[in-house]
């Protein structure tokens, strides 16, 4: 009897060793993905920061003069700001998406030098 739980044993055994294998690699990529996540959220956050300042600015200005060229100059001026700050802000989300592609890249030889 003792023989078969031995045995017992072993095969479960086995079979938890297979299942850590296999689901490794997801693992792996899993942790890329949040971290992904995360910084895009951040990112997010302050871009709802900054469409939410000029927006702010963009209520009170006709309520700080009544020379409508003061007004409207100013206005395009901060739509200028933003949009230099929301180019600033595209070239973010693109290092973000190249940190990801090497981070996978880097993920996919580990997961594979793991299977050699």
């Amino acid at each position: 009897m003792q023989n078969v739980t031995d045995n017992m044993n072993e095969q479960f055994k086995q079979m938890m060793d297979m299942q850590t294998r296999t689901l490794e690699p997801m693992r792996v990529f899993a942790e890329v993905a949040a971290d992904t996540f995360e910084q895009i959220v951040r990112k997010n956050y302050a871009v709802v920061g900054d469409v939410l300042d000029y927006s702010t600015k963009q209520v009170q200005l006709p309520l700080s003069s009544d020379n409508l060229a003061d007004v409207t100059s100013a206005q395009m001026a901060e739509s200028k700001a933003l949009a230099e700050l929301m180019g600033t802000r595209v070239n973010e989300y693109a290092e973000i998406a190249q940190q990801f592609s090497s981070k996978v890249k880097e993920a996919s030889d580990s997961v594979s030098a793991s299977y050699k």
